[in-house]
């Protein structure tokens, strides 16, 4: 329950061995409250990360190894193969999953250089060039912070790629008055023609991401570009 004259939330909701209730105070904000609960959140999802890197893919791909190995000394079989190969894609896909719950370059070396990777992935693999800029100020953010806007600018590129029939897409970032505004320009093809979307239900796939990260669409049109809120 909240306490707004004295900024004191208390969760009543634990109790002790003895059976009594465990009143945990937090001191300050309630918006501070629940963005520490966001915080905590994040932080879980991190170390489960980690362990399906770190430890769950390893040993996954340790078995794998072994069974090569038996295979070499005693000969290869169909139902070996099948399980050599069930054990390799299920090590990608915790692999792949581990990325997305916890990003080794994002948790290590910032925002910036995770966005460079994505950017530089859509380029090399599909040949989409993303033409980013980023406020300096957004290495400021809290880590949960810049962990929630590299997720929604990832979706938003994911958006882009397969809504836009153009093969670059420009976009800044700026941080204004404790809101990130990420702006996509308007779409232009060689000669100057304003391009559309591929599809006619485009507008409300971006409604859903954008509902999705907990962000606001200021404007979408195509003429004016689009405008995104992060609040933070």
């Amino acid at each position: 329950m909240g306490n707004d004259d004295k900024n004191l939330y208390i969760d009543q909701s634990q109790e002790n061995d003895g059976g009594q209730d465990l009143n945990q105070i937090w001191g300050g904000s309630q918006e501070d409250f629940y963005k520490s609960i966001i915080r905590n959140q994040q932080e879980d999802l991190g170390r489960i990360g980690r362990y399906f890197r770190d430890e769950l893919a390893q040993e996954l791909y340790g078995m794998r190894i072994s069974l090569q190995n038996f295979t070499n000394r005693h000969g290869d079989f169909e139902e070996l193969r099948c399980l050599r190969d069930s054990l390799t894609s299920l090590v990608i896909e915790l692999r792949n999953k581990a990325i997305v719950l916890y990003n080794p370059i994002l948790n290590d070396l910032g925002i910036f250089h995770a966005i460079d990777e994505v950017v530089s992935s859509y380029r090399q693999k599909l040949g989409f060039n993303i033409d980013i800029i980023l406020d300096p100020d957004l290495k400021e953010l809290h880590h949960h912070i810049q962990v929630h806007l590299f997720k929604l600018l990832t979706a938003l590129f994911e958006y882009l790629k397969d809504e836009m029939p153009i093969q670059t897409i420009s976009i800044s970032v700026q941080l204004i008055d404790f809101a990130v505004f990420i702006k996509v320009l308007p779409y232009f093809k060689a000669d100057n023609i304003l391009q559309k979307t591929r599809s006619a239900d485009s507008p409300m796939r971006l409604k859903k991401v954008m509902e999705l990260y907990s962000a606001k669409i200021i404007n979408d049109t195509v003429e004016k570009g689009m405008i995104l809120k992060l609040t933070i």
